[in-house]
């Protein structure tokens, strides 16, 4: 007879479904039910495609009683994950910096990434984490404390890490990322491991080495109308769920962040940037000058992570079809672009003034996209 604690935990479900993504998650339980996971994943792709809850799947799925493979659904382990209440289901994602003395901080982290979760218990739609948000070595050291611990009630434990890019060398994350690395090279047994990440390229080599990567594309604009018709408290009307969708680029986190009529997105901001690029200097210095200066550093980086995916995009089309996209610049062009711009996110994540970070990459990028 299940408490009455965990009945509650029954009845509430804390994390909507995933919606798209059918060919990726088939291929996926097929290779849990094979015992052919990988122990280290890598899921890449643009911000707001379901990456993270793509991973609490499939910590579930390695968790399911009736699996591995496919999560039921309906057994304990399902139900606990979706409740965000499994023992042996670690969600870690980017916190404030705590700030508390060196012996302490692991706790006060620990405590932070508590509250973050049952925060997210509460509200699963949750907002994209603050720019100044990271994964800090006290953060880790958590995940080393929990690594070293046995399997509560499941035959593993599975950290799901959101947003692992910002690991990225700057202000004590270089040993952030040394330290995962750590447990990445000498992982405990019956651990498995998912990051996800906007930017792949951003995390180091030798972490990138340990990692199975594998490409969560955009979803189709009909998941984006059904996710916005379904789960958003209360839900949109059709028609503006189609409107969001249009603009959203496959990403229900852009179009869940958009407002309204105004329709805002991250993929038009994006696009509006590449296209400052491909104009001369007194346009591109007109554009740098609209970025804000400071704050909302979080969308910043967001529009910068979105316009590396479209070039993604574009490149995938351009190897698919070679004799496609006359006028295009060639592939080397635009894989010289994506570095680009990845090399401005990671100036995007540290203390730089954003408008110097935009002159500088539309200036670059007139170069390689010319």
């Amino acid at each position: 007879m299940p408490s009455a604690h965990l009945t509650t935990v029954f009845r509430r479900v804390n994390v909507h479904p995933v919606y798209g993504h059918e060919e990726l998650r088939a291929r996926l339980a097929a290779t849990m039910r094979a015992g052919r996971l990988p122990t280290a994943l890598l899921l890449a792709g643009a911000p707001g495609v379901g990456k993270q809850r793509l991973g609490l799947w499939i910590a579930a799925g390695l968790l399911c009683e009736a699996g591995p493979g496919e999560p039921c659904g309906g057994c304990h382990s399902c139900r606990l994950a979706a409740g965000l209440q499994h023992p042996d289901i670690h969600w870690f994602f980017p916190i404030v910096r705590p700030k508390g003395d060196e012996d302490k901080q692991a706790d006060e982290a620990e405590e932070l990434l508590a509250q973050a979760v049952a925060a997210r218990r509460e509200q699963p739609l949750y907002p994209r984490p603050d720019g100044m948000a990271g994964i800090y070595l006290p953060l880790v050291r958590v995940l080393h404390r929990r690594a070293q611990m046995r399997p509560a009630m499941g035959r593993a434990k599975v950290f799901v890490v959101g947003e692992a890019e910002r690991l990225v060398p700057q202000a004590s994350s270089q040993e952030a990322a040394n330290a995962l690395l750590k447990v990445l090279e000498e992982p405990p047994p019956d651990t498995h491991f998912v990051l996800t990440a906007a930017e792949p390229a951003s995390l180091l080599p030798t972490i990138r080495s340990r990692l199975v990567q594998l490409r969560v594309r955009r979803l189709k604009a009909a998941d984006v109308v059904r996710f916005l018709a379904e789960v958003p408290d209360p839900p949109l009307a059709e028609g503006e769920a189609r409107h969001r969708a249009g603009l959203a680029g496959g990403s229900i986190g852009a179009a869940l962040a958009m407002g309204g009529a105004r329709g805002d997105s991250t993929v038009a901001e994006a696009q509006a940037l590449l296209d400052a690029a491909a104009h001369g200097a007194s346009v591109r210095f007109r554009y740098a000058l609209g970025v804000k200066p400071y704050g909302g550093r979080g969308d910043f980086s967001a529009t910068l992570a979105a316009a590396g995916e479209l070039l993604r995009d574009r490149l995938a089309e351009r190897l698919r079809d070679p004799g496609a996209g006359r006028g295009e610049p060639p592939a080397t062009g635009l894989l010289e672009a994506i570095r680009e711009i990845e090399r401005a996110g990671r100036f995007a994540r540290g203390n730089v003034n954003p408008q110097l970070i935009v002159a500088d990459l539309t200036r670059r990028l007139a170069g390689r996209l010319g």
